[in-house]
């Protein structure tokens, strides 16, 4: 055997590592609890959320070019964006890749603020979104922690994810924080929904279809009754 012919095969050992561990991975991962067998009304609400945002895109491909400015072109670049991503979302919470999923929890969340500054004129292109109805909604502090695990720069909240042991790898499922990244993804949803529907509105139209309201009040129902967001009923 020539000297090329054992580098061949040294290459080839070398990378049966990454076909090893994805491998493994796939089983460890097959043997993860099921997030929605644990939370069933956390798990329908964000089924409704998702099945008003599609409903809503359906119906948006009809909307007139008449329509058509600036600012929306802006919008649907940005909620088309948010839209592509929300598969890839609950893939990454079903195998409890949380630090993955809660980068693009907090890019929706921001999506949502994007969404609303352009609409109030006040979002400049390729600036960072203030976050100000975030903190209205109380949900601040969630937005900070969140961006810390994003961000890898909050230790403890890293490490308790992976762990706490260096260089662990093997994804665990955590219920904690499994629900609130769900409370945020059905939060984000919901808000996208609301917006692509407001935008291509006709002017005799409600915003949601009657369907897609019910859905909505559901899901966030769900997040009233577990604690995470209040809802407020205005009197006649």
């Amino acid at each position: 055997m020539g000297t090329s012919d054992i580098t061949k095969e040294r290459d080839f050992e070398f990378f049966q590592k990454a076909k090893h561990y994805k491998n493994v991975l796939q089983i460890q991962q097959s043997d993860l609890p099921d997030w929605r067998s644990d939370l069933p009304n956390l798990a329908f609400a964000c089924d409704c959320a998702f099945s008003t945002v599609v409903s809503v895109f359906e119906r948006s491909e009809n909307i007139c070019l008449l329509q058509i400015d600036e600012g929306l072109h802006r919008r649907a670049a940005v909620a088309a964006s948010m839209f592509q991503n929300l598969a890839l979302v609950e893939t990454a919470i079903a195998n409890a890749q949380y630090v993955g999923a809660s980068t693009l929890i907090r890019q929706e969340l921001e999506g949502l603020d994007v969404l609303r500054g352009i609409l109030d004129g006040k979002q400049i292109d390729s600036k960072n979104p203030r976050i100000k109805a975030l903190r209205n909604l109380g949900l601040g502090k969630i937005y900070g922690f969140l961006s810390g695990i994003a961000h890898l720069t909050s230790h403890d909240g890293l490490s308790h994810l992976t762990g706490g042991r260096p260089y662990r790898y093997d994804t665990q499922y955590n219920r904690k924080f499994c629900e609130l990244l769900v409370n945020c993804h059905v939060l984000a949803m919901a808000g996208l929904a609301t917006i692509v529907a407001f935008d291509h509105r006709n002017l005799s139209q409600e915003h949601l279809t009657d369907l897609e309201k019910h859905h909505s009040a559901f899901a966030f129902s769900v997040l009233s009754e577990n604690g995470f967001m209040k809802l407020v009923t205005t009197s006649a």
